[in-house]
C-alpha cells in the first residue's frame, strides 16, 4: 500500500470533519448535546465516538494500552470537545506522516474477545478502517445536521480532491 494513498485518506477524513466542526459552530450548546433516537443520541456524541475510535485504533497500532474511554458529561458544548479532537487528530496525522510501505503491509495482532478473540490484520486495512468508519458517522451526523435545520455538505472523496487539488 502506497503511504500517500493513506495520507490522502487520512487528509480527506479530517478535512471533511473541519467542515463539520464549521457548521457545528453555529449551532447552539443545547443543539450540539440534543438527544434523539437515532444511533448515539446526539452530535456531541457521534463526535466523541469518532474520535474516540480513531484515538483507541491508533494505540492498538501503536501496541499502546488502550486509552480510557471519554465521558459525555466531559463535553457540554463544541468548545470543551474541540480541544480533545484537535489534540488526537494532531498525534492519528504524525502517525501517519510517519509509515512507509513496509509498514503499511504490516500484520498487525488484535485482541477483541467480544468479536471472536484474536485478529490479524494490516496495517493499511486497519487506516481504511478508521477512514470508513469516520465516512459512515458523518453520514449519521448529517443526517442529525439536517433534522436541526443546520447546512448539511456533500462528502465524496473525489470532490474534497478536486477541491484540494493544486
Amino acid at each position: 500500500m502506497n503511504p500517500l494513498a493513506i495520507k490522502t485518506l487520512f487528509d480527506y477524513h479530517y478535512g471533511m470533519y473541519d467542515r463539520i466542526w464549521d457548521i457545528m459552530q453555529e449551532l447552539s450548546p443545547q443543539q450540539f448535546v440534543q438527544e434523539k433516537d437515532y444511533s448515539l443520541r446526539s452530535l456531541r456524541n457521534q463526535l466523541l465516538h469518532v474520535i474516540e475510535v480513531d484515538n483507541r485504533w491508533l494505540a492498538r497500532l501503536q501496541s499502546l494500552p488502550l486509552p480510557d474511554f471519554l465521558h459525555e458529561s466531559d463535553f457540554p458544548d463544541q468548545a470543551a470537545l474541540r480541544p480533545t479532537w484537535d489534540s488526537i487528530r494532531k498525534a492519528v496525522l504524525a502517525y501517519i506522516l510517519e509509515l512507509t510501505a513496509a509498514d503499511l503491509e504490516e500484520a498487525v495482532e488484535l485482541h477483541f474477545p467480544q468479536r471472536g478473540g484474536r485478529h490479524r490484520n494490516l496495517r493499511w486495512q486497519i487506516l481504511l478502517h478508521v477512514v470508513n468508519h469516520g465516512t459512515d458517522h458523518r453520514a449519521q451526523i448529517l443526517a442529525l445536521l439536517h433534522e436541526l435545520g443546520a447546512p448539511t455538505l456533500e462528502q465524496d472523496l473525489i470532490l474534497h480532491l478536486w477541491s484540494t487539488a493544486s
